[in-house]
C-alpha cells in the first residue's frame, strides 16, 4: 500500500491559555486544535505531541495524547482538545509566563478494518479450537491464524481460555497502532464480555496478542463463541504548529 501523506498549513491551534497560579503556585494550561482533512478518507485516529517552553526556550513540559474516539470524515475538519500534562509551578517561567510557547505536531491516520472470524469456544478443558486462515489487513500486517486453548477451570471455578493471535507488520511502513477487538457471545448472540487489544508495530516485527476474558463460568460459554476483528490505523496527514500563550479570560 502506497501512503501519501496531507502535509502542510490545515492545523491551527485554537486556544493556548494559562491562569494564574493557585495557592500552591501552580499554573494550569489549556489549548485545542483545529484539523483539517483535505484526504479522501475518514480520520478514525489522532496522536498529538506537545513541547512547552518558557520564556528562555527551554523545555519545562509537555504531553503526548493518542485520540480513538475522535471521527474526521473526509473533506471536512474536527476541533480537538489539547491536554499539556500537569506540574506546571510558576517558577518554571521565571514571572513571564506571557512569553511560554507550545511547539504541537499532529498526525491523522485512517483506519484499515477487516473481520477476522469467529471460533467456537471449546466444549471441554484441555481443548484447543484454531481458526485456520491467514488474515490481511490492508496488505501491510498479516495475522497468521487465531488459537484458543480452554485450560482447566481456575480455583475459584472460572474458565481459563487462553487466545493467541500474531501480528506480522510486513510492511516498511511504521505502525503506530495495530488492533484487534475480541468479543465473547453466547449461543443466544448475546456478548458475555469484550476486549481491545492494541500495540504499536515497527517494520517488519510481529506482536502476539493474548486477549483474556476474566470471572467467566462455565455455564456461560455453552455453545458461546469468540468474534475477531482486527484494525490498523495508517497516517494520511502530518502538521506542526506553534502558538504563544495568554492569560485565561475565565
Amino acid at each position: 500500500m502506497e501512503i501519501v501523506l496531507q502535509k502542510g498549513d490545515n492545523m491551527k491551534i485554537t486556544e493556548f491559555t494559562y491562569n494564574n497560579p493557585d495557592s500552591d503556585g501552580d499554573i494550569s494550561l489549556e489549548g485545542s486544535v483545529l484539523l483539517e482533512n483535505k484526504t479522501d478518507f475518514d480520520v478514525e485516529f489522532v496522536t498529538i505531541s506537545s513541547t512547552v517552553l518558557n520564556h528562555a526556550g527551554v523545555t519545562v513540559g509537555g504531553n503526548r495524547q493518542e485520540e480513538d474516539a475522535e471521527f474526521i470524515t473526509a473533506k471536512s475538519s474536527g476541533e480537538m482538545d489539547l491536554n499539556f500534562g500537569w506540574n506546571y509551578h510558576k517558577d518554571l517561567f521565571d514571572g513571564k509566563p506571557k512569553k511560554m510557547k507550545v511547539l504541537i505536531e499532529a498526525t491523522m491516520y485512517k483506519r484499515e478494518f477487516v473481520k477476522v472470524g469467529s471460533i467456537e469456544v471449546p466444549a471441554s478443558k484441555n481443548t484447543l479450537n484454531m481458526l485456520k486462515k491467514d488474515v490481511s489487513i490492508g496488505g501491510m500486517v498479516e495475522i497468521r491464524g487465531v488459537s484458543v486453548l480452554r485450560k482447566k477451570d481456575n480455583d475459584e471455578g472460572d474458565v481459563q481460555l487462553e487466545i493467541r493471535a500474531g501480528f506480522r507488520n510486513i510492511s516498511d511502513t511504521y505502525i503506530d497502532r495495530a488492533q484487534l477487538n475480541t468479543k465473547l457471545m453466547d449461543q443466544r448472540d448475546s456478548e458475555i464480555d469484550s476486549n481491545i487489544d492494541y500495540e504499536s508495530l515497527p517494520s517488519k516485527s510481529s506482536w502476539l496478542c493474548e486477549p483474556s476474558f476474566w470471572n467467566i463460568k462455565p455455564g456461560k460459554i455453552k455453545n458461546a463463541e469468540i468474534v475477531l476483528s482486527a484494525s490498523i490505523f495508517v497516517p494520511i496527514g502530518t502538521f506542526t504548529g506553534e502558538a504563544t500563550a495568554t492569560l485565561s479570560k475565565d
